[in-house]
């Protein structure tokens, strides 16, 4: 039988609970959550495998970098054209410091320094579209776009396997009484099952052009088409294509499409381009609607003025035969990895078109060791588990720059084949 307790020791339970500092209250009830515990319970038996919360203590043209005096070949890094040590584009960055200090002040709904319209200007140029808009990062665009773009009672279908902001701007679109459906798997078969029956008025299909965590791609085209049919549109987070897939690098929807102008698309201004911040594809009439409607470009801070500058920079660099030689050295440095991975006996997720290149290993812990293994030989890639990949679907994520060298990609190779007896015993 439960004894209830006393008025007296009910009394004594609150005293001291209101007597406890309001952050160490915070700190144990967050501790107690599950993923919480089990994160801790992972580094207190495995506290040198994680290799995550690395501090980097110095880098240098050659994509490598210092963590605690040791000199490692960077395979984790997504300025993937290596235009952070580009001359002009670091010369183009300092001069707009100069000219315009480092920050522009204010929100841009009050004001944008005119670099906000040149490098809009510039990215529509390049991309072939009416006009741009940018933001200051990916997820802050995600975040205030989709819940913008649905209203009460409209349905928004995201991708199962689309990005973790697409997935937290759904939640918030829900909460503003949108209907939200998930595609899985992300084909047109599936997608004509889901819509069947449904009341499609103010219908948006929110996916990824490339997936971040596998490499991989879902059928662009056929999902357009048919959400197209339905009347909707489609949104396409297409971040790790901005600048390295596509004719000119225009992304994997430009490729699939052969345009932008029937859908909205979402580019990253810190991958492909070394700088920083993001963008959407519109049409002058429906910009300033997304002003309006989009939190996070109301109350967010803006891009630096000089990051501004160095996109225009990139954008010219873009439309040069000096991107030409960049790409090819990038598409030279994949193959030479992809095809180096398959004589070994790996598997890879994607072929040599998308520079993140994920390797299947299985089991949290095996994936953990995996990567610590190639930490120990100079060799730093991302270990990616639960829960950014299906439980016990662990993988080493290897993001080829054009700037590696072909010896880095050969000491990454080296390494994985000694590595490789010892993978198959996971298996």
């Amino acid at each position: 039988m439960r004894i209830k307790p006393s008025t007296k020791q009910r009394v004594l339970r609150i005293r001291h609970q209101k007597e406890l500092n309001p952050v160490k209250r915070l700190v144990s009830r967050l501790g107690n959550q599950q993923h919480i515990r089990i994160a801790r319970e992972f580094l207190r038996r495995m506290p040198d495998l994680h290799l995550k919360d690395l501090v980097v203590d110095a880098v240098d043209p050659q994509r490598r970098m210092q963590i605690n005096g040791q000199w490692l070949c960077n395979f984790g890094s997504d300025s993937y054209l290596g235009f952070d040590w580009h001359p002009r584009v670091q010369t183009r960055l300092a001069e707009a410091a100069g000219e315009w200090g480092l920050h522009n002040g204010a929100s841009r709904m009050f004001h944008s320094v005119r670099l906000a319209q040149e490098a809009e200007r510039s990215l529509a140029d390049w991309l072939e579209v009416e006009d741009t808009l940018i933001f200051p990062s990916v997820t802050l665009a995600n975040t205030g776009l989709i819940p913008a773009l649905v209203d009460r009672g409209d349905l928004l279908v995201v991708d199962q396997h689309a990005h973790n902001s697409i997935q937290e701007a759904a939640k918030i679109a829900v909460g503003n009484r949108a209907r939200l459906r998930k595609l899985h798997p992300s084909t047109g078969t599936s997608l004509r099952k889901l819509l069947r029956g449904e009341d499609t008025t103010g219908l948006v299909l929110a996916t990824d052009g490339v997936y971040s965590m596998e490499g991989t791609s879902p059928p662009l085209a056929e999902l357009v088409q048919i959400t197209k049919e339905h009347g909707g549109i489609c949104y396409i987070d297409d971040a790790h294509a901005t600048a390295v897939i596509g004719p000119r690098g225009r992304g994997m929807a430009y490729q699939c499409l052969g345009s932008l102008k029937e859908v909205l698309v979402v580019g990253s201004l810190s991958k492909g381009f070394s700088c920083m911040g993001a963008f959407i594809t519109c049409t002058s009439e429906l910009k300033p609607l997304l002003k309006m409607k989009s939190n996070t470009y109301i109350f967010g801070g803006p891009v630096p003025p000089p990051y501004l500058a160095a996109v225009c920079e990139v954008c010219d660099i873009l439309g040069s035969v000096e991107y030409d030689l960049i790409l090819d050295q990038l598409r030279d440095r994949i193959t030479h990895l992809v095809k180096g991975l398959h004589s070994i006996g790996y598997t890879t997720l994607n072929g040599t078109q998308s520079p993140v290149v994920s390797v299947p290993i299985g089991d949290i812990e095996q994936t953990l060791l995996v990567g610590r293994r190639l930490y120990d030989r100079g060799l730093y890639v991302q270990s990616v588990t639960y829960p950014a990949v299906p439980f016990n679907c662990g993988l080493i994520r290897i993001l080829v720059n054009a700037i590696h060298t072909p010896e880095s990609i050969d000491l990454l190779l080296n390494a994985l084949s000694d590595l490789w007896p010892q993978i198959q015993t996971y298996k």
